[in-house]
């Protein structure tokens, strides 16, 4: 009898110290689906808040444009090369231009939205469903608007600095590292083909670029088209009469002069844009190059006067980097 009390003692004992361990020790519970909920709304707080499918920007007419902050459908009229420069695949285009910059497969998948003369063909743009389009400066004012009416409008300097151009356009269409990548590469293809001209080109050599037109007259080119790749990119100097025709505006695409004053502003190296394609001009260059004031230049005498195609007066990145090929092959002849 005295074990049995003993046994019921112990086995109080025992329950007891379970109990006390089991009150000692946090057991996890199950969450209820309103904690759950609870949590979760946390979560979500904690998150970045979602970015705007919009955002304003002010183009290069100082007009304030509301444009997708990923646009998708891009019709680039006459910023074909940027477009190509940049990785993206512009849904179209104007045709007149872009066949003289890119090659069939560069335009493949691009549709040809050209329209009347500078403006593009409404109809045809509506139909791409465009959620940007970009359009040069110079067009009319009524065709802006009814373009704004279709999908968000930015027009962007035609004449100005093309590396400008090209970050801009980077920043629009969210390719801003693309810009900086294709500079770069730019700038250093210029520097290798400046080494590889040294045996070649004189230190402070001068160089000037003319294009002839149907109107018969001589145009100096100024820092752009031919200009970039001449003065920044391969080190030549313009000449200083020339240099002159630029000071009130440095800017200009190009000047005019006389044949009779040709001799004033040609350089150690001449480049004349002559476009083949159109007889005026042909007939224009001809009687130029067979005249006494051409064949008495210096340039000419040395072999140092180069007449070049149509394609060399075009100013894209895509032409640039051709150039920069095409430019060092004469010169080292």
């Amino acid at each position: 009898m005295q074990r049995k009390a003993k046994w019921a003692v112990w086995l109080g004992a025992i329950v007891l110290l379970s109990l006390l361990a089991a009150c000692g020790t946090k057991s996890e519970q199950p969450q209820s689906s309103e904690n759950k909920e609870s949590k979760a709304a946390n979560d979500t707080g904690k998150e970045a808040a979602p970015q705007s499918a919009t955002r304003v920007i002010k183009d290069d007419k100082g007009r304030e444009v509301t444009i997708p902050t990923k646009p998708e459908r891009v019709i680039a009229h006459y910023f074909p090369a940027e477009a190509v420069a940049l990785g993206l695949k512009a849904v179209g285009t104007n045709y007149a231009t872009a066949n003289q910059m890119l090659t069939k497969e560069q335009l493949q998948g691009t549709e040809d939205i050209a329209g009347q003369g500078v403006n593009p063909n409404l109809e045809k743009v509506l139909s791409l469903n465009p959620d940007l389009i970009l359009v040069p400066d110079f067009l009319e004012a009524n065709s802006i608007e009814s373009l704004s009416k279709i999908a968000p409008t930015v027009m962007l300097s035609y004449a100005g600095d093309l590396f400008d151009r090209l970050k801009k356009m980077g920043d629009l269409l969210g390719k801003t590292k693309e810009a900086d990548e294709w500079i770069a590469r730019y700038n250093k293809k210029a520097q290798d083909k400046r080494d590889q001209l040294k045996p070649y080109v004189k230190q402070g050599e001068t160089a000037t670029a003319f294009v002839l037109f149907q109107d018969k007259k001589i145009y100096v080119y100024g820092n752009q088209r031919l200009g970039s790749t001449m003065y920044n990119a391969l080190g030549f100097v313009r000449p200083e009469k020339a240099a002159k025709l630029f000071e009130s505006n440095k800017d200009a695409l190009w000047q005019t002069i006389s044949e009779e004053t040709l001799a004033d502003y040609a350089g150690d190296r001449i480049f004349i844009v002559v476009n083949d394609a159109n007889p005026d001009v042909k007939k224009a260059a001809d009687e130029l190059l067979n005249s006494p004031v051409w064949k008495n230049l210096p340039a000419v005498k040395d072999g140092k006067a180069y007449v070049v195609g149509n394609k060399w007066s075009f100013y894209d990145p895509i032409t640039l980097d051709w150039l920069l090929d095409e430019m060092p092959k004469l010169l080292m002849k």
